[in-house]
């Protein structure tokens, strides 16, 4: 099977793109899959769309019929109702390997990311196209539980997109379930918690150098705290709120 990788950048496509497919391997994701009907004619054609927002990569798996090893791709992932939106674009190179590129887009301005860990892989054999990029390189100046995704893609002069949809991330979208607040240990960052809970929760209180945030339970009933380092922003305890 002719497979091109890269592990470059990746994020939310933007203007023009062709095939391809993107994939997000979390340890917790929601998906939606979105079918796209037959053009005719057409260069280039999307037959279905997978999103993943998981709960440390957002990625999409595209599959095109009969993908070319040319062309281009893009995926938006961006704040819902909002203007600032990351395109993640993808081609393949003559070379064997995929080009990436990152770039956070406002009404106002387009700014090349970098994103190291940020993969994708071009598959002509298999009429799809992977792509996954790391939460850390989606900066929206928030935790957000759900992004807007969508893709778009280019060939031979032709365009073909996807619906767009809105997916949550990770596994409980805005609240804490006991098992994942089990899987929380001393000393991890604030920003790893709130991955794992899928949520940043509200601010509780705060002394002797240190704090708390209160989140959600997903069964309901009295609400999850977890206490921080004032210093370190490290997890120090953890437990129901009384």
């Amino acid at each position: 099977m002719r497979k091109l990788q890269d592990r470059g950048l990746w994020a939310l496509v933007g203007v023009t793109a062709l095939m391809t497919l993107l994939v997000a391997a979390p340890a917790a994701a929601k998906t939606k899959q979105v079918t796209d009907g037959r053009d005719r004619p057409a260069s280039v054609d999307i037959r279905s769309v997978t999103y993943r927002d998981g709960e440390f990569r957002a990625g999409v798996t595209v599959h095109v019929r009969d993908l070319q090893p040319t062309g281009r791709l893009v995926a938006f992932v961006g704040a819902p109702d909002s203007d600032v939106i990351y395109d993640a674009t993808v081609w393949p190179r003559s070379d064997g390997t995929v080009g990436t590129r990152l770039e956070l887009v406002t009404s106002q301005s387009r700014t090349p990311r970098s994103c190291p860990k940020m993969t994708a892989t071009w598959s002509p054999d298999a009429d799809t196209v992977e792509v996954s990029v790391p939460h850390t390189c989606l900066d929206f100046d928030a935790f957000l539980e759900r992004h807007f995704m969508k893709v778009m893609t280019s060939d031979s002069g032709g365009q073909d997109a996807a619906r767009g949809v809105e997916v949550g991330r990770g596994s409980s979208p805005g609240c804490a379930t006991a098992r994942e607040v089990r899987s929380l240990h001393r000393g991890e960052p604030k920003a790893r918690v709130h991955a794992l809970l899928d949520t940043d929760g509200r601010f509780g209180d705060g002394a002797a150098g240190g704090y708390s945030r209160i989140y959600r339970s997903c069964s309901g009933g009295k609400p999850w705290f977890v206490g921080y380092d004032g210093a370190t922003d490290t997890l120090v305890s953890k437990g129901r709120v009384r």
